[in-house]
């Protein structure tokens, strides 16, 4: 009998939110400044910043998933 490994709902969460501020940020950097948002939100100016942020809200993912267990 397998023991399947379950990821807690908060952990998912955050890492959904995390590659949604890393794509994010990839758009601001590849992308014109005009292409989305009509100019209201310049992603260009936000792009390491939030490629940082989804970086560090997807990690409690990844710790979670190496993590020896007990």
């Amino acid at each position: 009998m397998m023991n399947k490994s379950r990821f807690p709902l908060w952990v998912i969460l955050l890492d959904v939110v995390g590659t949604l501020f890393v794509a994010g940020g990839i758009y601001g950097l590849v992308a014109d400044a005009d292409s989305m948002f009509g100019g209201a939100l310049d992603l260009q100016l936000l792009a390491v910043p939030l490629i940082v942020l989804g970086a560090l809200l997807m990690a409690p993912l990844v710790i979670f998933a190496v993590k020896p267990r007990q």
